[in-house]
């Protein structure tokens, strides 16, 4: 008797390692795609720049990369621009579909893809018309895609990476971080206007009060925002949102 049950125990664990082994690889072979999707991507369509000589001027500021979007966009036009953070695994292409479902698990093809693709909020106008531009993203436990986001949590991090770089096929943008933190999925912040210039600098104010880290960035209901929004695991439904002022700093034409 004391022989059959060890045998069936045995049994039970063996299929439960089998299986367990199996999601493992299942996972891994998820994350493996995705990385070489977008490295493909960066492959064939991202150049880095050549540092420049600074000037005094913050609108002439060198941008680290370029994007071939001719090309690029022959892949998808729903692509609108391309996110990209210096000295961090950033460095990806934005679409805007009709919905905000489509690109969570689907590559530029339309085919499946783990990590998905970053997207802007369909509900926002092109990128530095708006008060409050969108842009979502999974979090990745390798770091792709938004997985770093939470990495804003510590003030050292946000002094190290204080700027990303919004690329467009009619204008580039610097990305001045101010602030994030963690919030519900259902938030008020999720919106792409707030209201007239004085609702919209108490949201700024509110944005910077609650923040994880400490900028000195100045931001006023005049200027245009974005905002990055990645799953938490702080609570359920959870989000973590970095928010940065956006500047324009030239046409790529």
């Amino acid at each position: 008797m004391k022989r059959k049950i060890y045998l069936a125990f045995c049994f039970v664990f063996g299929i439960m390692f089998i299986v367990s082994a199996v999601g493992v690889g299942v996972t891994l072979n998820r994350y493996r795609q995705s990385t070489k999707t977008y490295d493909d991507l960066q492959y064939h369509y991202i150049m880095q720049n050549e540092p420049e000589q600074a000037t005094n001027s913050e609108a002439e500021q060198n941008i680290p990369i370029s994007v071939d979007f001719p090309s690029l966009m022959q892949e998808n036009s729903d692509i609108i621009g391309w996110l990209y953070c210096e000295n961090t695994p950033i460095n990806y292409p934005v679409v805007q579909s009709n919905d905000n479902d489509y690109y969570l698990r689907r590559d530029l093809h339309g085919n499946y893809l783990y990590s998905g693709t970053l997207f802007a909020d369909f509900r926002c106008p092109a990128v530095g018309t708006g008060q409050n531009f969108i842009i979502y993203g999974h979090f990745m436990k390798n770091a792709m895609m938004f997985g770093t986001l939470e990495k804003y949590k510590d003030q050292s991090y946000y002094d190290e990476h204080p700027v990303l770089y919004y690329l467009t096929p009619d204008k580039n943008y610097m990305i001045e971080l101010f602030a994030s933190f963690v919030t519900d999925a259902d938030s008020d912040i999720y919106s792409p206007e707030f209201g007239d210039t004085d609702k919209f600098e108490a949201v700024l104010q509110n944005i910077k009060d609650n923040s994880t880290f400490v900028s000195d960035v100045s931001v006023t209901g005049d200027d245009h925002i974005v905002m990055l929004s990645t799953c938490s695991h702080d609570f359920n439904n959870a989000r973590y949102v970095v928010f940065g002022k956006l500047t324009c700093l030239s046409d790529p034409n």
